[in-house]
């Protein structure tokens, strides 16, 4: 029997945001000391780079989410690539800062955008629609691996060949295999790729055969997207779940400090969480196709809810690092869930166009979240409040995962474009 090619799509994408975030977001840490002593800046410089790196990546998320559903995918894709050796081999020879800033501001967001979340995850969306919660999920294993495995590669290439050769071999090297795993990449299924059902569940005249017209494939306009009743609920709802999450990882490890935990043991909670959710992700490939997706998501988000309210609480190590693995085991499941559910409201045609837009309302969340936490904090000096605060911004988000779930079930018949202005 031959292999649905959508799986060898779900291995290469995998690949690709794999190495794209794992040789970007995940190391960016590795970099700062060398950095700074090299170049005479102070930790806050170096972070300041990085934050404009978050704030080009933002602005510019909406436009390369409608690239990618205008243009060929592969097309963006291999312009992230292209970005991705100007940008690692721009700033390993350059001694201006202000280019190495419009580098990391313009040039990088198209790598971690167009190769990764809006490239590699709009290709995999188009590929399934049956089992597509469990295709995301799979692929975004690589994402959540990538520091796993890139770390420690990057990180001795520092220290044998300094910083500036280590950013410079890296775009060479991971440039190339960039558009070797382009090459294998097709745009979506072709008439006679069928989608394989899972066991169970019957196929009617058209699920399954994701291979359609041509003239199917033109991507909702934002006014269209819009106009989506369910896709204006789901921005918010995912903002809140996603957003907020960046705001507990940056406090857990201070918390932890100050309850006596050393920076060591505290920094292992994170590791602890990312793997907890390569598990989570495992978890919604078995089930996230089988049932209500959005349902799936709402519990998850109450569950959450529920473990950060109780971060505070334990006084030993044991129980602080099982309470962060429950909460990295089911937050951990809410990207792929998230992604499946956005797919399916607005269509595989528009995924990288409304998960763009979102990505601007999931980019405020986060922070207003990061600076209210710090706020509360202050105000308060304990992180009781911060962390009840942050489990009632899950709580909201399950709310309207309920709603959305609702919404979907009453238009289950209808596809995207008939449910515009309903």
């Amino acid at each position: 029997m031959r292999i649905y090619y959508g799986w060898i799509i779900v291995v290469l994408a995998g690949l690709v945001m794999m190495l794209a975030m794992g040789t970007t977001v995940g190391v960016y840490g590795l970099y700062v000391i060398p950095v700074a002593e090299e170049m005479g800046l102070s930790r806050a410089d170096v972070n300041t780079a990085f934050a404009a790196n978050n704030i080009g990546g933002v602005l510019l998320a909406p436009l390369i989410g409608r690239a990618a559903d205008t243009f060929p995918v592969r097309r963006v894709m291999a312009f992230g690539a292209l970005c991705y050796v100007v940008s690692f081999v721009g700033i390993g020879l350059s001694q201006n800062l202000w280019v190495s800033a419009a580098l990391m501001a313009f040039a990088l967001p198209f790598v971690i955008g167009g190769l990764s979340s809006l490239g590699a995850m709009t290709i995999v969306a188009r590929w399934f629609e049956a089992q597509r919660a469990r295709a995301l999920a799979l692929s975004m294993i690589g994402m959540s691996m990538g520091a796993v495995v890139m770390a420690p590669i990057v990180g001795w290439l520092i220290a044998q060949f300094g910083w500036r050769n280590a950013l410079i071999g890296q775009g060479v090297v991971i440039g190339v295999l960039f558009a070797i795993l382009i090459l294998f990449l097709r745009e979506r299924p072709g008439p006679d790729d069928v989608e394989p059902l899972p066991k169970g569940m019957s196929r009617d005249s058209s699920a399954g055969k994701t291979g359609s017209d041509p003239a199917s494939h033109k991507a909702l306009s934002t006014r269209q997207l819009l106009s989506i009743p369910t896709y204006l609920v789901l921005a918010p709802a995912m903002a809140l779940g996603m957003g907020t999450f960046q705001a507990v990882t940056l406090s857990l490890v201070p918390m932890a400090q100050e309850a006596g935990i050393s920076v060591g043991t505290s920094a292992l909670l994170l590791s602890v969480i990312a793997i907890a959710g390569v598990v989570g992700k495992f978890g919604v490939a078995i089930v996230g196709d089988r049932i209500d997706k959005a349902l799936l998501a709402s519990i998850c988000l109450i569950l959450t809810a529920i473990l950060i309210a109780m971060l505070p609480l334990p006084k030993g190590t044991a129980q602080l690092f099982a309470l962060a693995a429950l909460v990295g085991l089911i937050a951990g499941s809410m990207l792929p869930l998230f992604m499946a559910i956005l797919a399916d409201v607005v269509g595989a045609n528009s995924f990288a166009s409304a998960n763009g837009m979102a990505s601007l309302v999931i980019a405020l969340i986060g922070a207003i979240t990061i600076r209210l936490s710090g706020d509360l904090y202050d105000l308060t000096g304990t992180y009781h409040t911060l962390f009840l605060t942050l489990a009632a911004a899950y709580a909201a988000s399950s709310v309207l995962m309920l709603v959305i779930s609702r919404m979907m079930r009453a238009n289950a018949q209808a596809s995207p474009a008939a449910a515009i202005g309903s």
